[in-house]
């Protein structure tokens, strides 16, 4: 009979750790603000860390907002262009212009009326003896050359054509086929010259074989860099022509050339010349 003896064995244990009062502070509750209810640990063991500090970071003092600037970049541009930009004045009355070319020589001043042209650089026309030119609009052919200045003997006139080919094909300007005039004197008087010859009546030009002609075409396409198709339709277009005044064969006036010859206001001769070129079409 085991069992009862076990169960008064463990009353009677039961009983004497009630009644045992060696520790009066054994078993105290700990009393909020008590000091002497505060377990303190002394081994130096237990007393290391072994999480690393958590540091809070402090709140920083809440600084004043700053206003955004004001972008017045444009307000400033625009007083600066007022204060830069100039009282608008009234026009003037222009000047009027030249009616021609006008060139004004050292010695002589040559005037060709009612044309407009352009040169091709600056030009010292007190240090030259010529002058060059092209031709933007009007007619020469039937214009005048006005002198003043100086004491003009005589005005001479040259000039240079092409052959060109014009056909439901276009304009082909065949440049090897070229040739110049002698100079020859215009007629006038009072410092007032005609120009004349210069008509498709009167023009001179190259006169040359029908095997030049087609070597002219040949040299013309290379130049343009015609495919040999199109070459050939060219060829094809003057295989009948013996002659460079045969259609649709055309004499293409390219340059004008005029010489003034006279005495200055030194007592000195002078030889001027004036060169226009006629732009191809």
């Amino acid at each position: 009979m085991r069992k009862p003896g076990l169960l008064l064995l463990s009353a009677a244990l039961l009983l004497q750790s009630c009644s045992n009062n060696d520790n009066p502070n054994r078993g105290k509750p700990i009393v909020l603000g008590d000091s002497s209810t505060i377990v303190t640990e002394n081994d130096p063991q237990y007393l290391q860390d072994f999480v690393a500090d958590i540091k809070m970071k402090q709140a920083e003092p809440e600084q004043p907002a700053t206003p955004a600037p004001v972008d017045d970049t444009a307000a400033k541009q625009a007083a600066a262009e007022k204060e830069a930009t100039p009282a608008v004045a009234p026009p003037e009355a222009q000047a009027p212009k030249d009616n021609g070319l006008t060139v004004a020589f050292k010695d002589v001043t040559v005037l060709i009326p009612n044309i407009v042209t352009r040169s091709y650089r600056q030009q010292n026309l007190q240090k030259a003896n010529g002058a060059s030119y092209e031709l933007v609009s009007g007619n020469i052919n039937g214009n005048h050359i006005r002198t003043s200045g100086g004491k003009v003997a005589k005005v001479s006139q040259r000039y240079q054509t092409i052959i060109a080919i014009k056909n439901e094909l276009g304009t082909l300007y065949l440049e090897s086929l070229n040739t110049t005039s002698d100079w020859e004197a215009l007629r006038g008087r009072n410092d007032d010259y005609t120009i004349s010859g210069l008509d498709d009546r009167h023009l001179e030009y190259l006169k040359t074989s029908p095997a030049g002609i087609r070597n002219a075409v040949t040299r013309a396409a290379k130049s343009k860099r015609m495919s040999r198709a199109t070459e050939q339709k060219w060829l094809n277009s003057i295989k009948h022509v013996r002659n460079t005044n045969q259609k649709p064969m055309v004499v293409v006036l390219r340059s004008v050339m005029w010489k003034i010859d006279g005495k200055g206001a030194d007592g000195r001769n002078f030889s001027k010349q004036i060169r226009l070129d006629i732009p191809l079409k």
